[in-house]
């Protein structure tokens, strides 16, 4: 693949992933950008759900929602779509997107150099196809996307000579460090809002994410959420804030009517932003392998993961704040949607390990603190 001279773009667009999990693990490489192009105008294409994550981004100069539920709805708003790319006449377009659309959408755009990875059938459309290299494959995702842009500069790859961890404790050395950083303004409103619904911030606040919605094969228990949150409230008078998306509100009223005490839901009532917020005000943040899991780790909030059907190497959060809990079987990780047996990946994993764990973490923070 033929390299290019950074030197030459004036106007950069950039075309973000379409999931939380996947843009958080894409930000060392968006900041990469930043400092490989110090001259250019970075615009970021996203989708609205994931737009909360960039705010206050220094790495982007604006970003600029593909609305495909509005403005940018069906044939005619993808023309529309295309005829503001072309008029703006952008130098270079880094697909982070893998899909074909994206291609597609430069190519008829016409943007000279049009960058991303040969997949999906999409490689005749980009000026500069890039191959998954088989040994980043091997590594965390993060890596997937740097490597990208490592090709297109044509230097030698980021990931050589670096080996897949055994755990999801990554070495903050070694590993591109992902962090995310909620604005005083935002988190000062979340805090009122939390105490409006009853939190109590002289305990210690756990936020919990039982929904996964890649599937229900990610997702833990209800009824040993249940239980471990009632040992939380009970043994350490935590206040309790169940978190996730308006699809998820089931889920969280199945824990809450198993339940002895009354925890705070707030799925289905939260925008991005505002779950940004709320999350760094946790003490502590109990959750399936899922979007909300990277925010939590990226803003360094202790983060207890639930994994099952997934792998923590490949895709886990990056952050020493993170403990993963898991049992390694001989069928996982299968990285099924759902399981076609008896989901042992899940259920092997009891209400007292998770407890357990919850209540070291806790302590840890807590002597943390009494040493301040």
């Amino acid at each position: 693949m033929k390299a290019f001279d950074p030197g030459s773009v004036r106007r950069l667009l950039i075309r973000g992933t379409n999931w939380v999990g996947d843009s958080i693990l894409s930000l060392p490489a968006l900041k990469r950008a930043r400092l490989e192009f110090p001259q250019a105008k970075i615009t970021l294409l996203v989708l609205p759900w994931v737009a909360g994550i960039y705010e206050g981004c220094t790495a982007i100069d604006e970003i600029w929602l593909y609305d495909r539920q509005d403005l940018h709805r069906g044939l005619s708003g993808k023309l529309r779509l295309i005829r503001e790319l072309r008029e703006r006449r952008f130098d270079a377009a880094l697909l982070f997107q893998n899909a074909f659309e994206a291609a597609v959408l430069a190519r008829l755009a016409g943007i000279p150099v049009r960058a991303g990875y040969d997949r999906d059938g999409r490689g005749w459309l980009l000026s500069h196809k890039v191959s998954v290299d088989p040994h980043v494959s091997k590594l965390h995702q993060t890596y997937y996307y740097l490597d990208l842009l490592e090709q297109l500069l044509g230097r030698p790859r980021t990931a050589q000579g670096l080996e897949p961890k055994p755990t999801s404790q990554f070495v903050a050395a070694v590993m591109p460090d992902i962090t995310l950083v909620a604005s005083p303004e935002r988190k000062h409103a979340a805090q009122t809002r939390l105490q409006l619904q009853g939190v109590e911030f002289n305990r210690t606040v756990v936020g919990v994410n039982p929904g996964a919605f890649y599937g229900s094969a990610k997702r833990w228990l209800s009824e040993r959420y249940a239980t471990v949150l009632d040992r939380l409230i009970d043994e350490r008078q935590a206040s309790v804030v169940i978190f996730g998306s308006p699809t998820e509100v089931s889920i969280a009223e199945a824990i809450q009517s198993g339940m002895r005490n009354r925890p705070i839901v707030l799925s289905g009532r939260t925008e991005l932003n505002e779950l940004i917020a709320m999350l760094a005000c946790c003490d502590l943040f109990l959750t399936n392998d899922s979007g909300p899991m990277h925010l939590a780790a990226a803003l360094r909030v202790p983060t207890l993961a639930i994994f099952g059907p997934t792998d923590e190497i490949a895709t886990g959060p990056m952050s020493s704040a993170v403990v993963v809990v898991n049992k390694r079987i001989e069928c996982s990780p299968c990285l099924l949607r759902e399981c076609p047996i008896d989901h042992r990946c899940m259920t092997l994993i009891s209400a007292e390990e998770v407890a357990r764990q919850a209540f070291q973490m806790i302590d840890a923070r807590q002597r943390i603190e009494d040493r301040r």
